[in-house]
């Protein structure tokens, strides 16, 4: 920002583990079980990850990203006591740096807050309340931060993109409310469109906005601002770079926005679709990708900065996009040229059939046929065991050449028997080989197929200190050799039990990684759908019994409009069920699932799966199972592993009581 002719620049928005965590403790808001930790950092990260006695706050993902933020908690004990010293101490270093003009201090809404925070049925508190005792707090804050002499303030309200009715009432409860005046004050959504009723709130005279920054990128929001205007007073923030890519601007789709927006004599200014923390740092650091055909067509975080003054120039008149129509054209060309099975993958998702997306039998004839010999109530696992230091270090070695393949998969070996030692010996009844040759879930499975690209440095966050390298789709994706077999053969060679083959399905894979721009997000999950498909395949030509297909992201690429989530749950689930419908009717197919489901169960249950486990399961996911009449079985997660606090027996046993009074014991795996 320093180095580009960038205007604004945000302050105060650095966060040590997860914003939504800092602005829960900033507001001093929390749940009995932490009433003894010491207030500031070492509550927030006793919070983050839990202590003795006292489990972490849950983690849910954020609007439709891969990023997690951590719920905050109202109980019957919370209650507001703020300290917003660090928050303003933090916009006070970089107002000084940036300047008063330039520097734009980033607060979370209170109704967003109060949206994300869950309210626990012992507490007296509602939503409505929360808002109503938050707005005194809030108005206090935004004076302080005036005081500051900036010039302008972000309040960020993402809450806006839900589809949400009641929402609307707590904005107007709000603003102007808690605005101090005489600072302009620009309110920020992003990752969808607002949708009609929040969006005529938002460009309305009398709710004291004076920037309204939206997302261009992902929503309907061009055609919400041709239908009902924007104020002549108001300035538009248009979010026309797309801040969760690696793609460069595509003029096709830009100028048209920036046409329309010129001719209805908009006051606009140009900026990324949201924050840049969810796109790698930058490219520069990339040099093997340097040398690919793509390269010229690639944007991280710090080349989006450039982006925007292309962008303006372009909006201005003092500019073109030009140089960047030829980049794209030189890269189409190349990757039609280099795409090693483009046409046979093509082929086959244009041949596909209905009977392509069903398996060969109901659940209630082939499950008889699964794990026979299996006892009640089996035992097992979602899969990974930890990547130690020696495994990362094996690794590394192997990347350098000083460890040949051969020695690395002998260690490998040695750690999958290591693994499959430990649950013998503790007695579970479906094993895993632990994974210890994969990096992640999906980069590993996405360096086995043609049609990805890896970055080297293109880290991003995931949540806390936890960051992953998302791959890039590049051109069509194919499976041409095994994944998993020969690690599978390897666990199942030392036991008698079954061993879980482990893959990650289609729309997680696609998901955790950067799409492609120039076909559609359905057409590449079915593409990665068939590689699984082939997979289970080659699992099962090996003697596997029982294969696992995770999909913790299925929920977080669901669009937020109704007519959008449809479409893309019905393409999401026919790619997850392509991926798996070709398995025998004797192979036991489990899913792992961490999302939400309330506003997604009907899609969940058409996912003809004879296990689905959750990792957090509790009676309100059971209940949400229930609801749709879900009759397959259910592997209930009862141990936490994103806290490293250890539960008790007896809690994971009432839990699981808990979970029998709903559910078949001949159906249930315990996770």
């Amino acid at each position: 920002a320093l180095q580009s002719n960038i205007d604004f620049v945000t302050v105060g928005d650095h966060y040590l583990y997860d914003s939504v965590l800092s602005w829960t403790e900033f507001l001093g808001l929390f749940p009995k079980r932490f009433e003894k930790c010491e207030s500031g950092l070492p509550r927030m990260f006793a919070m983050a990850r839990g202590i003795d006695g006292a489990p972490a706050l849950g983690m849910k993902k954020w609007l439709t990203s891969n990023y997690h933020y951590l719920v905050p908690e109202v109980d019957e004990t919370s209650k507001l006591s703020p300290n917003f010293d660090r928050f303003l101490a933090n916009c006070k270093r970089g107002v000084q740096f940036h300047g008063e003009a330039k520097a734009v201090p980033v607060i979370l809404g209170p109704v967003s807050f109060a949206r994300f925070a869950t309210i626990a049925s012992t507490s007296s508190a509602t939503k409505q309340s929360l808002v109503a005792d938050l707005i005194p707090v809030y108005k206090d804050l935004l004076i302080k931060v005036k005081a500051l002499g900036v010039k302008e303030i972000q309040i960020h309200e993402p809450a806006l993109v839900f589809d949400d009715a009641e929402l609307l009432p707590h904005f107007k409860s709000v603003y102007p409310e808690i605005l101090p005046g005489d600072v302009s004050i620009n309110m920020v959504s992003f990752m969808e469109d607002v949708g009609e009723d929040n969006y005529q709130w938002l460009q309305s005279e009398n709710n004291g906005v004076d920037v309204v920054s939206l997302d261009f990128t992902r929503g309907e929001t061009l055609d919400l601002v041709e239908k009902y205007g924007f104020h002549a007073s108001k300035t538009l923030g248009a979010g026309l770079i797309d801040s969760r890519n690696v793609w460069k601007v595509i003029p096709e789709v830009t100028l048209p926005i920036i046409k329309k927006l010129n001719s209805l004599n908009i006051k606009y200014r140009v900026q990324p679709s949201g924050s840049l923390q969810y796109a790698p740092w930058d490219f520069d650091n990339e040099t093997e990708l340097k040398t690919h055909v793509a390269a010229n067509v690639l944007s991280f975080a710090k080349q989006k900065l450039g982006e925007l003054e292309i962008v303006a120039a372009a909006a201005s008149g003092t500019g073109d996009l030009s140089a960047h129509t030829t980049s794209w054209s030189v890269y189409h060309t190349a990757r039609k040229e280099l795409s090693k099975a483009g046409a046979i993958v093509a082929e086959r998702v244009a041949n596909l059939k209905d009977e392509d997306f069903s398996r060969s039998e109901d659940y209630a004839t082939r499950r008889p046929k699964q794990l026979v010999g299996t006892p009640l109530l089996p035992t097992t696992t979602n899969g990974s065991f930890r990547q130690t230091g020696e495994i990362r270090r094996l690794r590394a070695q192997l990347k350098k050449g000083t460890l040949s393949l051969v020695d690395y998969e002998a260690a490998i070996d040695e750690q999958i028997s290591y693994c499959i030692g430990i649950q013998e010996g503790l007695g579970l009844d479906i094993l895993v080989h632990g994974e210890p040759e994969r990096t992640d879930m999906v980069e590993y499975f996405a360096q086995q197929m043609d049609g990805m690209l890896f970055s080297q440095q293109g880290w991003v966050q995931s949540f806390g200190s936890r960051c992953v390298r998302p791959p890039i789709i590049w051109t069509d994706i194919y499976c041409p050799t095994g994944i998993t077999t020969r690690e599978y053969k390897v666990a199942q060679a030392l036991t008698n039990k079954p061993v879980k083959g482990m893959l990650t399905g289609p729309i997680t894979i696609l998901n955790w990684s950067f799409p492609r721009v120039d076909i559609s997000r359905k057409e590449q999950a079915f593409q990665i759908g068939l590689g699984i498909r082939d997979e289970i395949s080659r699992l099962e030509e090996s003697g596997c019994t029982v294969i696992q297909v995770d999909e913790p992201a299925l929920r977080e690429g669901m669009p937020m409009r109704p007519g959008s989530k449809e479409e893309y749950l019905t393409w999401a689930v026919n790619a997850f069920c392509l991926s798996n419908a070709g398995a025998k009717a004797s192979t036991q197919i489990h899913t792992h699932l961490c999302c939400e489901f309330d506003d997604c169960m009907e899609a969940i249950g058409r996912m003809d799966t004879d296990v689905k486990s959750s990792s957090r399961s509790n009676s309100a996911t059971l209940e949400a199972f229930q609801r749709i009449g879900y009759s397959n079985g259910f592997g209930p997660g009862l141990y936490d592993i994103h806290s490293p606090v250890v539960p008790l027996v007896e809690n994971q046993y009432n839990k699981l009581k808990i979970f029998l009074e709903c559910l078949d014991i001949e159906q249930t795996v315990v996770n």
